[in-house]
């Protein structure tokens, strides 16, 4: 082995330019399976269970594709730490970094597969396979001042091979004026202590009842609701007995709900602009990768990989 391996190296001098940057790529992605796999082991070092039968009565059993097998001595099943996890599965885990730092520039599909090397499709899986693990149902509590607003984004079917109406045409009118049942209301609040929550809350304009169901137990007793003049949020604040503020103009005192605003204008830019419109099947991805981007103030790929799995 170690005759075969000082060939190798007694051979790089030879090679030309392109021929040493493939090989630097190669090494280099050497490196980040070894990273991928390191904190992917991290996950399970710190929570070791059962993904089947969630015992704590299990052993190491072996390796496979680069990661610790284990097995259990309750039910007897193998598993690993990405075990009944969206990424199960999935494999090429030394481009995961790579796609990890294209998903925090916001490239498109296009260009993620052709410096990957990979196809499209492949491409678009990861995308919503690692876009679901970044979803934290975390109980969140917004308190004290809590600015709510909600947003629209028309009704797209982009990517379906078959539809129940005619296809739109592009730049034409698909919608009537104003709000729809053709739009997808998406509700946003947040705190000053820039903690934020979004949902999508159906089509149309949002409803009392769906306040009721979903918000109401996100925000604390003592909160001091700002929001615009909709009668939904009136009549929630009054059936909850929650401390309301209408703003009709730019502010209202200290009250106001310019930071919820610019959020909707950050998010449709970034929806708009890098991907020209998503598929409303999948507005709920990019709403948490979008989410955890804002609140986690992530800026390297390493960072997004170890609070997508974590």
């Amino acid at each position: 082995m170690r005759e075969f391996v000082q060939k190798i190296i007694n051979q790089i001098p030879l090679l030309v330019h392109q021929e040493r940057v493939q090989v630097r790529a190669a090494l280099d992605g050497v490196d980040d399976y070894k990273k991928v796999c390191d904190i992917i082991e991290s996950r399970q070092d710190n929570d070791q269970h059962c993904p089947f039968c969630h015992r704590t009565r299990i052993y190491k059993h072996g390796h496979r594709s680069g990661l610790q097998r284990y097995k259990c001595a309750a039910c007897d099943k193998t598993f690993n730490a990405l075990t009944h996890t969206p990424l199960a599965r999935m494999r090429k885990k030394a481009l995961w970094l790579q796609y990890m730092d294209y998903m925090l520039n916001s490239l498109v599909l296009r260009d993620i597969a052709e410096r990957l090397e990979v196809d499209k499709k492949t491409a678009l899986l990861w995308r919503h396979h690692f876009s679901t693990w970044l979803y934290k149902d975390t109980p969140r509590i917004l308190e004290g001042i809590v600015e709510a607003d909600e947003t629209y984004f028309r009704i797209s079917k982009k990517g379906n091979r078959h539809l129940n109406r005619k296809p739109y045409k592009r730049g034409g009118q698909d919608s009537p004026r104003g709000l729809s049942k053709k739009q997808v209301c998406v509700f946003t609040a947040a705190d000053r202590s820039h903690h934020s929550l979004e949902f999508i809350a159906g089509l149309g304009t949002v409803k009392g009842c769906w306040l009721d169901r979903v918000f109401q137990s996100r925000i604390a007793v003592d909160t001091v609701l700002v929001t615009d003049g909709l009668k939904s949020y009136t009549q929630f604040c009054q059936h909850n007995h929650i401390n309301h503020v209408i703003v009709e103009k730019r502010s209202t005192g200290p009250y106001h709900i310019q930071h919820i605003n610019a959020f909707h204008g950050r998010i449709k830019a970034w929806i708009n602009g890098h991907f020209r419109g998503v598929a409303t099947k999948y507005l709920h991805h990019y709403l948490w990768w979008r989410h955890e981007l804002e609140n986690s103030h992530i800026t390297d790929a390493i960072s997004l990989f170890r609070a997508t799995i974590c």
